[in-house]
């Protein structure tokens, strides 16, 4: 018998002749540091009528640690742990007339979540993982060890070569774009670099400065040029489909951050605004905000509770879910069955993850306001009010809903100010129309 994936037909469809190649991307700059250039510019000059096949992208740059001592030239004690994602605050891509068509504020943040949430056991310990600096067992202690500077001012020390690949709506699409057909300059993606205190987990906090900078960014990439032929049926069909373009749908981030004042106890009402026309789903993390900057902390790898034992949300006056999520560390069977249904993990193979009941930095929640966990509070979205709007693809159009509140119930009074980072997964659509131009629509 012939296997499932094997499909045959009287009349089938020929195959498009392409050419590829590896290209490299490099950014404007030889060097840059997050206290005076820390935007990374890496432009995209595409070959006329060419596509760019991001599947496979990858990033990479040289990490240099410039962390120093002010009382003890000891690169021992400035050595830091830390991954290429961590050292991203944002990413943004820009088209080829300079208008934002993607942005994703505390990329980095985001990235470790669905690092947690979404990465197998095995590929946690996989050639990527290890490339990008990062942890092999979900604990960000056991990342990478970069030696600090000999020295009591800022200097270079150890260095080490990253490599990761970009999680955004548009490197991570799974299809090719048609850069090669947009006029005007280059598209470019361009990086923030985090600030080091956020960025770096250093040995020895004690009188330490950290600091860094990074060299030799690259991104690469597949291009993929057609036929004449295909390259003429392209652009009837561009032409065919008028302002509108042809289109694709992706996922992207939107970002919004609200807080937890000092002492407060019982219910919050944190609200925040997000208006996509089709939203996924809806994760909220709780981190301390002095952790966020402290050199001493793992800012990014771990969140805290912060003695939240229920939460649900509010929007257009209704709770979500109909009955609030309850928490303890003796039941925290429905937070985790909620941030498995938001990112559509139930029943798959990624539920093999490195999240845990017990252990260091690795725990999936504490009712211990200030120990580190993984913990997120999650609204799925998918199908909320879909089948009534046609212009929304599968999750919730949230675009006339204005405010919006995430209500968690404190067990005791908080000890000192918590951040609370939402992050909206929706879907965007992207736009190429025959005007050489793209635009995005969430």
């Amino acid at each position: 018998m012939n296997p499932d994936q094997v499909k045959f037909s009287n009349s089938p469809v020929e195959a498009t002749a392409a050419d590829s190649e590896l290209v490299i991307f490099r950014s404007e700059l030889s060097e840059y540091n997050p206290s005076s250039n820390k935007f990374v510019r890496i432009n995209l000059p595409v070959a006329d009528k060419a596509w760019i096949d991001f599947s496979d992208t990858t990033i990479s740059l040289k990490l240099t640690n410039r962390s120093h001592n002010t009382s003890s030239a000891s690169a021992t004690t400035t050595k830091v742990k830390t991954q290429l994602s961590n050292l991203i605050k944002s990413v943004t891509f820009l088209n080829s007339q300079g208008e934002q068509i993607e942005y994703i504020n505390n990329y980095n943040l985001v990235n470790n979540i669905m690092d947690d949430y979404m990465v197998s056991a095995n590929h946690k310990a996989g050639v990527q993982q290890i490339l990008a600096g990062g942890s092999t067992d979900g604990n960000p202690d056991t990342a990478i060890e970069i030696n600090g500077s000999a020295a009591t001012t800022e200097a270079d020390g150890g260095s080490l070569t990253l490599v990761d690949t970009l999680m955004t709506g548009i490197t991570n699409a799974g299809v090719m774009l048609p850069l090669g057909y947009l006029v005007g300059q280059s598209p470019a993606i361009i990086l923030e670099l985090e600030d080091p205190n956020t960025a770096l987990k250093i040995a020895t906090a004690t009188n330490a400065v950290g600091a860094y900078k990074v060299s030799d960014v690259q991104i690469r990439a597949k291009q993929v040029r057609f036929s004449s032929t295909f390259n003429m049926n392209f652009e009837a069909q561009l032409a065919e489909a008028g302002m509108a373009g042809l289109n694709y749908i992706t996922t992207s981030y939107l970002h919004n951050q609200g807080q937890i004042a000092n002492g407060v106890s019982g219910l919050q009402n944190i609200p925040f605004s997000a208006n996509p026309r089709s939203a996924q789903y809806i994760l909220a993390c709780i981190r301390k905000e002095t952790n966020v900057t402290a050199l001493n902390q793992y800012s990014i790898g771990t969140r805290v509770s912060g003695g939240c034992d229920q939460y649900s949300w509010e929007i257009s006056g209704k709770q979500y879910p109909s009955q609030p999520i309850d928490l303890s560390d003796t039941n925290y069977a429905q937070g985790f069955s909620n941030v498995l249904d938001a990112l559509g993990a139930i029943g798959a193979v990624n539920r093999n993850t490195l999240v845990s009941v017990s252990g260091t930095n690795t725990l999936f929640y504490s009712a211990t306001e200030d120990t580190a966990s993984k913990f997120v509070a999650a609204l799925p979205l998918e199908d909320f009010n879909s089948s009534s709007n046609p212009s929304v693809y599968s999750g919730a159009n949230l675009s006339v809903v204005g405010q919006m509140a995430f209500r968690p119930k404190l067990s005791g009074a908080i000890t000192g100010a918590h951040r609370v980072d939402f992050f909206t997964a929706v879907d965007m659509s992207l736009h190429v129309t025959a005007d050489g131009r793209m635009y995005s629509v969430k």
